[in-house]
């Protein structure tokens, strides 16, 4: 389709509105990781911040925007790609503890701060949106489905891309999708000194060390604590959509997993693992490679029910690191379901 001295952004458009939905689902994983999991349900509010101001830009510089639309459409798509990681970056160092924020007057600005930095990738892909639908606005409805394709496709692309990578490498990825984006608006508008910058930034970001962008865990989560234990380090990762998997060990202090133990119990506990998700919901693996029962597991509260009743069949929703199943095994139930939403945990 002619648009001018070129085509139709349909490509584009479709590319920018992909990268940001993408986008919107990473920041809720980012977050489970960095915070805690609730925190990942404001994202939805930071995206609607990012395209509510947007909106307003373009209202108020319309005709200003109108004349210079080329140009504008392609800083917008440069500056999407690039915040996605800079903004992400600079989020992280904002002094935001959630657990401060009733006596620390601070905290509600440095969670304003945060709110900004990460609505700034929506706000530039919405403009870029906003700014094909008011420049071509005799085919709306072509530009409008390129759109909403291009979404659908970033949110179900993004969920096989977290099988397959890190979240931080995921990042860099999408970041350098809004370059990309940017490569193609050039081809489309026919403006070639655009096409070799937006290369020449696609490459960039796809180049930078995937550790540089790793989540930092707030240091109130359960592994940042663990890993204060001298010795304590990560042995194992593994990362899905379902949550980034950490396996923990050694340590000058064994670790200790046995919740509702009582501290006058005698029962020794065997050596283990701890296993985070998310830097947090922590489970262990007990080192019991003979499967013999372990003590400590009829002492745990959890054990009642098999005191009170013998049962033949048991279901183990959440099996995490194994302990119930072992706890079914010692009572001798015959039959014993388990039953976990990671598979990534069942293998490890």
């Amino acid at each position: 389709m002619s648009a001018g001295n070129g085509r139709l952004p349909l490509v584009s458009v479709f590319l920018v509105s992909a990268g940001a939905l993408a986008y919107e689902i990473l920041l809720m994983r980012l977050f489970s990781i960095i915070q805690w999991h609730h925190f990942a349900y404001m994202i939805i509010s930071l995206a609607l911040l990012g395209y509510g101001a947007s909106g307003t830009v373009i209202v108020l510089f319309r005709k200003y925007l109108a004349t210079r639309f080329s140009s504008a459409f392609l800083i917008n798509l440069v500056l999407f790609g690039c915040s996605v990681i800079v903004c992400y970056q600079a989020a992280q160092r904002v002094p935001f503890n959630p657990e401060e924020v009733l006596w620390d007057w601070r905290q509600p600005l440095h969670l304003m701060t945060v709110y900004f930095l990460l609505a700034l990738p929506f706000f530039f892909a919405s403009n870029s949106i906003a700014l094909a639908l008011t420049r071509f606005s005799g085919n709306v409805s072509t530009i409008y489905a390129a759109d909403l394709l291009g979404a659908g496709a970033g949110s179900l692309g993004v969920i096989g891309l977290l099988f397959a990578v890190f979240p931080g490498v995921a990042l860099k990825y999408l970041g350098a999708l809004g370059l990309v984006a940017a490569f193609v608006a050039a081809r489309e508008l026919q403006l070639r000194h655009w096409q070799a910058v937006a290369l020449l930034g696609a490459a960039a970001l796809l180049a930078l060390p995937g550790e540089w962008l790793a989540p930092q865990p707030s240091p109130y989560k359960e592994m940042s604590q663990t890993l204060r234990i001298p010795g304590m380090h990560v042995i194992a990762e593994r990362s899905s959509p379902l949550g980034m998997i950490s396996v923990v060990a050694g340590g000058a202090v064994p670790l200790r997993h046995a919740p509702g133990l009582s501290l006058h119990s005698g029962a020794p506990l065997p050596d283990q693992l701890a296993v985070f998700t998310d830097a947090g919901s922590l489970t262990a693996i007990d080192h019991n490679p003979e499967r013999q029962p372990l003590g400590y597991l009829d002492e745990l509260t959890s054990a009642l029910p098999y005191y009170l009743a013998d049962p033949r069949h048991v279901l183990i929703l959440g099996a995490g690191g194994g302990s119930g199943i072992q706890q079914a095994l010692n009572h001798g139930v015959p039959r014993v379901d388990a039953v976990e939403l990671n598979p990534q945990i069942v293998e490890l």
